[in-house]
């Protein structure tokens, strides 16, 4: 499952309920992706101070990071011309697509994104 940026951000920030989904699912040894995307979103986060940057640096190493490439680019742009998404968001869901894994957010506007499946924690 690939893991989007806003999932990310509520672990660093200790919310429960996403904290418990990745936990419970890294324990049954499910493979836990995020895009390079999302680390770019993540290390770009208004007033992350130099303590928190490497706190979340620590955090994102427990994901596999696949590459924005070529080939999701071209499924980006797509997503982005059909669904009116933003250029990462295209990303992160073109990465879901080529991965052909289901996407863990709470970003409600993949939802109608009808090439991906959606978790929401």
């Amino acid at each position: 499952m690939l893991v989007d940026t806003n999932i990310i951000i509520a672990c660093l920030n200790a919310e429960p309920k996403a904290v418990y989904a990745l936990s419970e699912w890294k324990q049954m040894g499910r493979a836990l992706l995020i895009s390079s995307l999302t680390i770019a979103e993540t290390l770009a986060f208004p007033g992350l101070t130099e303590e928190d940057s490497a706190k979340a640096k620590a955090f994102l190493a427990n994901f596999i990071s696949i590459p924005f490439d070529d080939a999701i680019a071209e499924i980006a742009a797509r997503l982005r011309r059909n669904y009116a998404l933003a250029i990462p968001d295209a990303g992160i869901a073109a990465t879901a697509m080529i991965r052909n894994v289901s996407l863990v957010t709470r970003d409600r506007q993949f939802q109608k994104i009808k090439e991906i499946t959606i978790i929401e924690v």
